[in-house]
């Protein structure tokens, strides 16, 4: 079954963009890389391979899994950041890098929207 997966720049000459990405495959996905056949290309990147990182659904999370990048895959911010060893789960709202390229799973409507609505019910109890 297809799911779309929305994905926010957080650096770069796309910083701030918001994609949504219709997954396909069995299990459902995306890649990340420089060049098509990748769904999502990012041609301005230096760091970023060909085909460098692949986003799928596992059937109950994300999974992020680097391609064997020449500049690895990463999950966290920063001195905080860990390489990907093999496929890792992710949750909505992290911010990885693939090159130089940061982005987060998530929207800022979808955080901005779970935030409202957590200060809706606080203000009710």
């Amino acid at each position: 079954m297809a799911r779309t997966l929305t994905l926010t720049f957080m650096s770069g000459s796309r910083d701030g963009e918001v994609v949504q990405l219709e997954t396909a495959g069995s299990p459902p996905s995306v890649s990340v890389g420089r060049e098509p056949p990748c769904e999502l290309v990012i041609t301005d990147d230096p760091d970023l391979s060909r085909r460098h990182a692949r986003i799928f659904w596992n059937g109950s999370s994300w999974m992020l899994e680097d391609l064997n990048s020449s500049n690895g895959t990463f999950l966290g911010e920063f001195q905080a950041a860990s390489r990907l060893a093999g496929p890792t789960a992710i949750k909505d709202g992290q911010i990885f890098r693939t090159g130089l390229t940061r982005l987060r799973l998530g929207s800022a409507m979808d955080q901005r929207a779970a935030t409202s609505a957590a200060a809706a019910n606080a203000t009710r109890t």
